[in-house]
């Protein structure tokens, strides 16, 4: 009599976007999954804490996506919390002097001429200015060969663009989408935003921001799907190690004892990757390096912020956020300034940066000179993202390991994008169809789901930037 075969047992290291996009992807393709989690909860750096004013909670610092990020998006569509990602396709700058700037693509011109109307509703520029800014996000486009290894600001700074542009433009939006300074980002991390992120698509550039603290949306709704569809997650367990038998996985060790398996993702940062399988991350703390991101968080008497978002550009804020709550409902007067590659800001001082950034305010929304400041809180993740500095995918490790039964996930790995929430979850798919075809015989396979697709590029942009 012959045996059927077994399920497969495959164990998740990590409860990241990357770890529960990679167990999306291997229980709908026929794998039983376990999900360890060292913390009490998961989702990873995406994290709330509780409103010390209005109650409930709130995210420890704001996520965005864009259109672009398709296999984040999807991942919501699939989860169910896709109508919690408000779309916002009018992106405001807010100037120096304070004169306000509302930029919307033109979703009825062929990309990327549909971005006209942004680049030239950028009042704060002159018309030569605005003139070079797309000038400069073409040739950004167009760049090949040896100058991609070239940082951001010194390629600029070679090609011409004018000091205002840099200053008031890209290093706003390059240092935001990639969290990381321009001094240090390569040129062809900041090609990826240009392309990707505006040129190739109309709806590109729109932006998904979350409505709910992501603690409900990854922490309940993805956890709670995960769950109906077979996953197992096992919080506040840590792994101290991986057991291998004659060069394959074969258990993950926990206190307590082990837990066997047919294959592993290890989908943590790479620091702890490192100290689970040294040989695979080996140049993690030579090479890979990370870049902070500080979130200053305000609690007023009331709302007052009078737009959902802004960049504020010239400034020590970069990017400010509002509460969705209505006036007079608990967290109206809640806003919070996202500042990228902050290591160093100010010094370290907590209290002048608050009040910097209040005063910032004050100066661009009229409403928050009368508004009392009821409540504040710095929080700085000094390893926010990884930094993409020149020759950094030369050491980002793939998902394929040497070990036949183990694959990598993380933002951090070889995913073609920067570190973010769609490079996570890019990760995590690439590392469970990396793994299906080792672990899942064939008769049992169901799906392998793999990437979503790219917005698609119209005739004008693949001629201008290729496939």
């Amino acid at each position: 009599m012959v045996n059927a075969p077994t399920t497969p047992h495959v164990v998740v290291v990590g409860a990241g976007l990357a770890g529960l996009a990679a167990a999306a992807a291997l229980v709908e393709g026929g794998c039983r999954v376990t999900v360890l989690e060292a913390r009490r909860r998961v989702g990873g750096r995406a994290a709330s804490f509780d409103d010390p004013v209005g109650g409930g909670l709130v995210d420890a610092c704001q996520h965005v996506a864009m259109g672009c990020c398709t296999n984040f998006l999807d991942l919501a569509r699939r989860a169910g919390f896709a109508g919690s990602l408000r779309r916002d396709r009018t992106m405001w700058f807010i100037a120096p002097e304070g004169e306000r700037s509302a930029c919307t693509p033109w979703p009825f011109l062929p990309a990327p001429l549909h971005l006209t109307p942004l680049l030239f509703g950028m009042r704060h520029f002159s018309w030569w200015e605005r003139a070079r800014l797309g000038l400069g996000m073409l040739r950004l486009a167009r760049v090949r060969g040896v100058a991609l290894d070239d940082t951001a600001a010194a390629w600029l700074g070679r090609i011409g663009q004018p000091e205002r542009v840099i200053r008031l433009f890209w290093q706003p939006v390059l240092e935001s989408a990639l969290g990381e300074s321009i001094d240090l980002v390569s040129v062809s991390a900041a090609r990826k935003v240009a392309v990707d992120g505006f040129l190739a698509h109309p709806q590109a550039a729109d932006l998904h921001v979350p409505v709910e603290p992501l603690g409900v949306l990854f922490g309940e709704r993805l956890l709670e799907w995960l769950r109906e569809t077979g996953v197992r997650i096992e919080t506040g367990t840590p792994v101290q190690g991986i057991e291998r038998d004659g060069g394959e996985v074969r258990g993950v060790c926990i206190p307590g004892g082990v837990v066997a398996c047919d294959g592993v993702v290890v989908a943590v940062p790479w620091r702890a990757a490192a100290r689970l399988v040294p040989e695979l991350v080996p140049q993690a703390e030579e090479r890979l390096a990370a870049s902070p991101i500080t979130a200053v968080h305000l609690w007023f008497d009331r709302q007052a912020i009078d737009l959902p978002h802004a960049v504020l550009v010239g400034r020590v804020s970069q990017w400010v956020f509002r509460s969705e709550a209505a006036d007079g409902a608990p967290g109206a007067g809640y806003c919070q300034v996202v500042i990228s590659a902050s290591r160093g800001l100010l010094g370290g001082d907590r209290e002048r940066l608050v009040a910097t950034v209040v005063d910032e305010l004050r100066e661009v929304f009229p409403a928050v000179k009368t508004a009392t400041l009821l409540g504040s809180r710095v929080v700085t993740d000094p390893t926010a993202v990884l930094s993409v500095r020149p020759g950094v995918d030369a050491v980002r490790p793939g998902a394929a390991t040497s070990i036949k039964n183990m694959a990598l996930a993380g933002d951090w790995t070889a995913t073609g994008w920067p570190s973010t929430m769609e490079g996570a979850v890019r990760s995590g798919r690439i590392a469970a169809a990396t793994l299906l075809p080792v672990v899942v015989p064939e008769g049992l396979r169901r799906k392998d789901r793999g990437l979503s697709p790219d917005l698609p590029r119209g005739l004008l942009a693949r001629l201008l930037f290729g496939a």
